[in-house]
């Protein structure tokens, strides 16, 4: 094997190790986490493939010095002045007199002897240089250069200099300001209708639901059911409180929602395409029973947790005015913010992997003018929860009773 066979050997085994290795690193350091969601094989499969990628960089190591005879697949003839050593069958259907007093034109196939008279010259170069495969193999020296450029440039930046995080223009690139408070897409898994204490263990109230709805005047207890029946209420099926009698509100927790506020996050406040619905009952207990606690008595949410909060009435009239904390990045409010009293705050939210990350984000507001920080600084919140009318929307605010540096969870994106 020629010294150039080699050095081009030597680089692609380096090559293979080279994304193997930093497969395996990704793999095997917290970095993953940023990237790709732990659901699924795709983790896994990062392992498999890094695993493949070093065995056979091994492999080629090993098996380097095999004989590399007949890997072309051609016949490689040299000079063929001596037939004797031509190594090719030369078969041709030549038409000639055989003899001198033949008098007949014999045309048939026939092997040629060393008195042929024909000469057969087929001069091949049999150097394996000349039949390399691959890109390597096939190039120049400056075409090698950017290939194995190409090959492991991008692979090195991704392991020493991306970020594990998105910039302030990515998020807002993503949506941020533009939030739907009616959206219930993930619903499901950020509803605080998770286990109603109230509810029997094996019970729970739907997230989403439809328009079907039980008669106008049927009680229903906490966990949806129409007394006296043991089924719950089918997924799908919206389940309403009991009719209350002309002229009456519906009663909030004490210590909790103002006159104003149960007005704004009654249905009636919000255009239809935005309304917050009823899902059935939710009361403190609800509440107390599945969201963690802080010492302070301060109830633990998640921003995404807050922000589905706009599109129930239940959890609204429960919720408003009760004290929240929440560790988030914040940005600017660049919305309804005329006094520069707000703030918003985010979580980024993956569906598989980074790159469907969504912003979900709720504006928190100060009693004087918000403070500044630096775009995605990672805070801690603590307040008291309301919601307003703005525009065709419910929207959660939290009032700011403090807001503090902190640095950043473990769980920096949410799945």
């Amino acid at each position: 094997m020629s010294t150039s066979r080699v050095v081009t050997h030597l680089v692609s085994i380096a090559l293979l190790l080279l994304w193997g290795s930093v497969q395996l690193y990704f793999y095997a350091s917290s970095r993953l986490t940023h990237y790709v969601s732990s659901d699924g094989i795709f983790r896994p499969m990062v392992l498999v493939s890094a695993i493949g990628l070093i065995v056979l960089a091994i492999f080629n190591l090993a098996t380097m010095g095999a004989e590399e005879e007949g890997c072309c697949g051609h016949d490689h003839a040299h000079d063929e002045d001596d037939p004797k050593d031509c190594g090719h069958d030369h078969s041709h259907d030549h038409g000639h007199v055989h003899g001198k007093d033949c008098g007949h034109d014999h045309g048939h196939a026939h092997v040629h002897s060393a008195d042929c008279g024909h000469t057969h010259d087929h001069s091949h170069d049999n150097s394996h240089e000349e039949h390399g495969h691959g890109i390597l193999n096939e190039s120049g020296p400056l075409g090698r250069t950017i290939a194995i450029a190409i090959l492991a440039v991008p692979v090195i930046v991704a392991a020493v200099m991306t970020p594990d995080a998105y910039s302030g223009n990515a998020v807002i690139n993503k949506g941020l300001y533009n939030p739907n408070y009616a959206d219930t897409s993930r619903a499901t898994e950020m509803s605080l209708r998770k286990t109603p204490a109230s509810a029997a263990a094996t019970s729970s109230v739907p997230a989403v639901a439809a328009v079907k709805q039980v008669p106008a005047g049927v009680a229903v207890d906490a966990g949806g059911r129409v007394p006296g029946s043991s089924a719950s209420p089918a997924a799908g099926i919206e389940v309403t409180t009991p009719k209350l009698p002309a002229g009456s509100t519906p009663p909030s927790p004490a210590g909790t929602a103002t006159a104003e506020m149960a007005k704004n996050a009654s249905p009636a406040a919000a255009s239809p395409a935005a309304a917050a619905k009823s899902y059935g009952s939710f009361t403190l207990e609800d509440l107390k029973a599945q969201v963690p606690q802080s010492k302070e008595g301060n109830f633990i949410l998640e921003v995404p947790e807050l922000y589905y909060t706009a599109g129930d009435v239940e959890v609204q009239r429960v919720l408003t005015g009760q004290p929240v904390e929440t560790k988030a990045q914040v940005m600017p409010e660049k919305v309804n913010n005329a006094e520069g009293k707000r703030l918003r705050i985010l979580r980024l939210l993956v569906q598989c992997c980074a790159a469907d990350a969504r912003p979900y984000s709720v504006p928190v507001e100060f009693k004087e003018k918000a403070p500044v920080f630096k775009d995605m600084t990672w805070v801690e919140v603590k307040g008291t929860m309301s919601y307003r009318k703005e525009g065709d929307q419910t929207v959660p605010v939290v009032q700011v009773t403090s807001i503090t540096e902190t640095t950043a969870p473990d769980n920096a994106m949410l799945y």
